[in-house]
């Protein structure tokens, strides 16, 4: 690799770093305060319902950001707004349609089948449900500023919407001392800001004209992508909603405190994920190979340094960022970061087979994954209690990655044969 490719890589993964990282630790600063104005019972009513949002985001946002991604490259600019200008549309009306159904369906699952569950169900499920579709756009943006290489302008963004979070934060859990309700108020509320930031500043593309012909093909598109990000919860928050049956509130909270806690790891990936996404979907554009291959490389080795230290230093910072209240949480933290190699390494496979085209091997990857990870879960958790949940975290990212693998392969095989 040139200097100049390596100057440039280095330049855009710090910057990307940064706006991920400023409000990351702000956060981590703030965290010892939150702490101590949150009991483990608090923890544990935010974690429950956060654990749905996995489950119902794949829905209400439908994934059609990843439809910009596909198309960013395939389009001139012309065809290019017009699309972002359909999605605009799409990521408001139809997402907060969307919302309210899941919530319907959320009070049936939890009233009518589970029946039995330990923590109240309004106002925290609405807040959680309704704070979703509040992200569609401010998505959107942070899609075409990574898209275009313009690290500034998603610099700009993600860094103010994450100190909006901290500041909401301090406001809701700290300072009005509300709890699991302020905790989850914070988020919310920050996502309300910034929304109503995007639409304003992006209204005049409510008066392009768009087709409903591009709206049925996104939909087309990202139906597999949507379903298959569905099934992903239960590699990625169905630990937190099945654990809650085990009835021991207390740990449950300290389990959530960890999760929280290996959280931040996954928001430093995010900013190495976020720079290398691009140069994945123009190589793969390019059929550039070698390219493909050293952006790969780069982007699981910075993510299995970060993962290294962490657990490392994983009790000093959880002494830190807990003011010394949770330190029960340093195994479950230092468990579930390994979560954080696993999944990058399935996401690079995935962020592969979406941009070949092909959204039902996604499909097909995640439906035979959650049945292998679900079935997993009884003997798992069963024998290991809460570290067998924190285990499974990150077993399920990699047998995900396998199956993907395998049938990229197998879809390989079958295509060469019909050629």
């Amino acid at each position: 690799m040139k200097f100049c490719d390596i100057w440039k890589y280095g330049k855009s993964v710090t910057t990307y770093f940064a706006a991920s990282a400023i409000p990351m630790l702000l956060m981590v600063l703030a965290n010892p305060l939150i702490a101590l104005n949150m009991s483990p019972e608090d923890y544990a009513v935010s974690g429950y319902y956060n654990s749905f949002s996995a489950l119902m985001s794949p829905v209400i946002v439908f994934y059609m950001v990843h439809y910009y991604s596909k198309r960013y490259y395939e389009v001139d600019s012309e065809a290019r707004l017009r699309l972002k200008a359909m999605l605009f549309k799409a990521l408001i009306f139809f997402s907060f349609g969307m919302s309210v159904i899941c919530l319907g369906l959320l009070a049936a699952y939890l009233f009518v089948v589970k029946k039995d569950f330990s923590f109240p169900f309004m106002p925290y499920a609405a807040i959680m449900v309704f704070a979703i579709p509040l992200t569609g756009v401010y998505k959107l943006e942070q899609t075409e500023c990574r898209m275009s290489r313009d690290s500034k302008g998603y610099f700009n963004i993600t860094v103010v919407s994450g100190v909006i979070l901290v500041l909401m934060n301090l406001l809701f859990v700290a300072g009005v001392k509300w709890g699991a309700l302020g905790k989850m108020l914070a988020p919310m509320v920050t996502n309300l800001i910034v929304f109503l930031y995007v639409v304003v500043r992006y209204r005049k593309l409510f008066r392009i004209k768009t087709t409903f012909e591009e709206f049925r093909r996104t939909l087309t598109f990202c139906l597999p992508l949507a379903s298959g990000a569905m099934l992903g919860y239960f590699s990625n928050g169905f630990d937190r909603t099945y654990m809650e049956s085990l009835g021991n509130v207390t740990e449950y909270g300290y389990y959530i405190v960890g999760a929280q806690i290996a959280g931040y790891l996954t928001v430093a990936a995010a900013s190495v994920t976020s720079t290398f996404q691009p140069d994945i979907y123009e190589a793969i554009a390019m059929r550039n190979r070698n390219s493909l291959v050293r952006t790969c490389v780069m982007q699981i080795g910075l993510i299995a340094a970060g993962v290294a230290v962490f657990v490392i230093l994983c009790p000093l910072i959880i002494n830190l960022l807990t003011a010394g209240r949770y330190v029960e949480s340093t195994p479950y933290a230092r468990i579930i970061s390994l979560s954080t190699l696993t999944s990058s390494i399935y996401y690079v496979i995935n962020n592969y087979t979406i941009a070949k085209g092909k959204p039902r091997l996604y499909l097909y990857t995640t439906v035979i994954g959650s049945i292998l990870t679900v079935a997993a879960y009884p003997a798992v958790v069963g024998n290991y209690g809460y570290y067998g949940g924190a285990y499974m975290t990150g077993i399920s990212f990699a047998v995900l990655a396998a199956v993907n693998l395998v049938l990229l392969g197998i879809s390989r095989v079958l295509g060469n044969r019909r050629a």
